[in-house]
C-alpha cells in the first residue's frame, strides 16, 4: 500500500481512544486524535472504558454512553443488564481460555472474550465511521486497508497478548490470513518512542527538584513516563 494508513487503539483501564493516519507516505504525517464527549458536556481524548450489554448480552453502547446510560436506570433495569467498567486488568495474573468470565457491576458475569472483542469491534467501527466522515465519503474504508497498533502492560504475559490477538479477531480488526496487519505494542515502549519525538528543547531531567523548575503563572508541566524514566517538558 502506498499511504501509511495506521489506526492505533489505546485501550486502557479506565479510559480507552484511537488515533489515526492516512496521510500519503510522501507527505508529512498528520495524525487525528479522536475527542470524545461532546453531546454530555466533556471534550476529553479518550472515554471511559466502559461497556454496556442487554440481558441478553447484546452490545448496547461504549463510553461516556454506556456509563450514563446505565446510571439512568432504574434498579430493576440495572439488575438485568451488564455494565463492565476497568475490566481490562482482568486478563492480569489469570488463566486465560476462551470460558474466562468477568463480573459486571451489579455482580454477574459474562465471558471475557466476548467483553473485550464488543469493545474493540465498537472503537474499530467509530474509528472507521470518523475517517470516513474526515473524507468526505470519497473512499469507503475497510479494516483490512490499515494497519492496526494495540497498546498493552509490559506486566502481561504472553497468553494475556494472545488474548488480545483473539479479541481483535473476534473484533473484525484481522481476519485470518492478514494477522500481521496488527501491532502488540507494549506501553512503556510506545511512550518512549513518543518521547523520542518531542523537541529537546524545554526537556527537564528527572533530578530537578521543584524548587529548580519555573514556577511563574501561565507555565504548565506535561509528565510523560517513558518506560520508568520520568520527563517533564515546560509548556508555556
Amino acid at each position: 500500500m502506498g499511504d501509511s494508513f495506521v489506526i492505533a487503539i489505546d485501550f486502557g483501564t479506565a479510559f480507552s481512544g484511537y488515533a489515526f493516519n492516512i496521510t500519503p507516505r510522501e507527505e508529512k504525517s498528520e495524525p487525528h486524535l479522536q475527542r470524545w464527549g461532546k453531546e454530555y458536556g466533556f471534550d476529553s481524548p479518550k472515554t471511559p472504558t466502559c461497556i454496556l450489554f442487554n440481558e441478553d448480552e447484546t452490545f448496547l453502547s461504549f463510553g461516556y454512553e454506556a456509563k450514563i446510560t446505565y446510571k439512568e436506570m432504574s434498579r430493576e433495569e440495572a439488575k438485568k443488564h451488564y455494565l463492565f467498567e476497568d475490566f481490562k486488568m482482568a486478563l492480569y495474573s489469570k488463566k486465560l481460555n476462551s470460558d474466562l468470565k468477568i463480573k459486571a457491576a451489579n455482580g454477574k458475569s459474562m465471558k471475557a472474550l466476548k467483553v473485550f472483542s464488543e469493545s474493540l469491534r465498537f472503537l474499530k467501527e467509530e474509528a472507521l465511521r470518523t475517517i470516513s466522515r474526515n473524507t468526505g465519503g470519497e473512499r469507503l474504508f475497510i479494516a483490512s486497508d490499515f494497519i492496526w497498533v494495540l497498546t498493552v502492560p509490559a506486566i502481561w504475559d504472553p497468553s494475556a497478548k494472545q488474548f488480545m490477538r483473539e479479541a481483535a479477531t473476534q473484533a473484525g480488526i484481522i481476519t485470518e490470513g492478514d494477522e500481521e496487519k496488527l501491532v502488540i505494542a507494549l506501553e512503556p515502549e510506545a511512550a518512549s518512542i513518543w518521547c523520542k519525538k518531542l523537541p529537546s528543547e524545554g526537556f527537564i531531567s528527572e533530578k530537578h527538584n521543584a524548587e529548580s523548575l519555573d514556577q511563574s503563572a501561565g507555565t504548565k508541566y506535561i509528565v510523560v513516563d517513558c518506560g520508568g524514566n520520568v520527563s517533564v517538558t515546560l509548556m508555556k
